[in-house]
Order: C-alpha cells, then structure tokens, then sequence
C-alpha cells in the first residue's frame, strides 16, 4: 500500500526526509499538498494505481484480472502509484530548498552551490518514466 506524504504521519516522513519542517507543520504541510498537486497535474490521467493497472491489463485483455492483481500487491484502486510518492517528496524538497536560497538563487555554503529547479527533469522522469527507446520519425 502507497499513500501520499503528509504531516500526519511525521514517524514515516522524517524516515524519508530527515530534514523535513515539521516544526511548522502548516508550512510543511503546504509544502506537501503543493507538491502532491504538482505531481497529479504533471502526471498522466490514470493517476492511481487502480487505474494504471487497470489500463494495463485492458491493453492485454485481462480486466477481469484487475481485483486479484490489487490484493497480490496488497493495494486499494485509490492507492496512488509509488513513484507519484516518491515524486512527492522529492519536489517537495525542492520546493523547501527554493524557498532558502541566497539571492543569487543557490544554496549552501563556499564553493558547493545548489541551484533548486521547481518540478525539475528529474522529478517528471520519476512522474513519466521513459522507454529508453529512441524517437523514430
């Protein structure tokens, strides 16, 4: 079972990000639901793990196969796919790491810069995985 990062789980979110800014929880809080947004908007419409599967087993034939699938992976039709989570939490990082830097746009300290890039390759590559196939025209 997935679910999507929030504040009230802080024992699961600090495991996944040590740094994350609990100690204000609304600001955290934002920074979540904003990067739950974003993934969903980026994302392709089948946006739950039910309805990926779904799509899938249709393509092949095989919908009547869909609730056995969900129980052998142990997920709801509304459970939400797991790279969408892990997207989550990875731009809502950026997001907390665009909104303390310099005023130059970087962050950290003597030659070591980060330049935080909002929904960067990164991220969509997580959101929409490619086939490594090349393009043929």
């Amino acid at each position: 079972m997935t679910a999507w990062y929030s504040t009230t789980d802080q024992e699961r979110l600090l495991s996944a990000w040590e740094d994350a800014p609990i100690e204000d929880e609304e600001t955290c809080g934002f920074l979540l639901e904003t990067a739950r947004i974003q993934v969903l908007a980026y994302a392709p419409e089948s946006a739950t793990l039910g309805a990926a599967l779904e799509e899938t087993l249709a393509r092949f034939g095989a919908s009547e196969h869909l609730a056995a699938v969900l129980a052998l992976v142990g997920a709801d039709r509304a459970d939400p796919p797991f790279n969408y989570v892990f997207a989550q939490l990875r731009q809502a990082q950026n997001l907390w790491k665009a909104g303390s830097v310099n005023s130059q746009g970087q962050q950290g300290v003597e030659q070591f810069t980060f330049t935080p890039r909002p929904l960067d390759k990164t991220i969509r590559g997580i959101i929409r995985p490619t086939d490594g196939k090349p393009d043929v025209y």
